[in-house]
């Protein structure tokens, strides 16, 4: 679905980057056990930031629309969160999760694909959300997350009985 669609049909006439947070939030909250928090506050050396969304396992920046340039500037906010914001068992950082429109303009549209792909293979998650049904990330990493622990739990029996 184009943007113009998208927006006619999930988004308020006037609406605003909070207004897709809200609705991304509320996409969120379907799944039950995640509870996305409206937003979450960091502090970093020089000042305090804002996190969109978070989760136990996700950082998302929401953008309106997910330009070249808005894409650079949210991948290097989820930098910032991960980098100073709370991690999974105090070492792991959060998935990182870019979201907003697909830009109108063809040629701003494939300015803003090329730069997705590239940060897609980095492991960063970005989501035009009106091309795509949103999914989280959040219940793939899940099962990762769960191998994880288990191999951590026989590492360190191993490591105890070794000993």
């Amino acid at each position: 679905m184009n943007s113009d669609e998208f927006c006619d049909r999930y988004l308020p006439d006037d609406w605003c980057e909070r207004d897709l947070q809200l609705l991304i939030q509320k996409r969120l909250r379907r799944f039950g056990l995640l509870a996305a928090p409206d937003e979450v506050r960091i502090k970093t050396p020089t000042a305090t930031r804002r996190i969109d969304l978070a989760t136990w396992l996700c950082n998302y920046e929401v953008k309106k629309w997910l330009t070249r340039e808005n894409i650079f500037h949210a991948v290097a906010q989820t930098e910032l969160y991960n980098h100073y914001g709370p991690k999974l068992l105090w070492i792991i950082p959060k998935r990182r999760v870019v979201v907003g429109l697909a830009p109108s303009d063809p040629y701003d549209y494939e300015a803003a694909r090329k730069v997705a792909e590239d940060f897609r293979a980095m492991g960063i998650k970005i989501v035009f959300i009106n091309e795509t049904a949103f999914h989280s990330p959040e219940l793939p990493a899940s099962l990762g997350m769960a191998i994880l622990a288990v191999a951590i739990s026989f590492l360190t029996a191993y490591l105890i009985t070794a000993s």
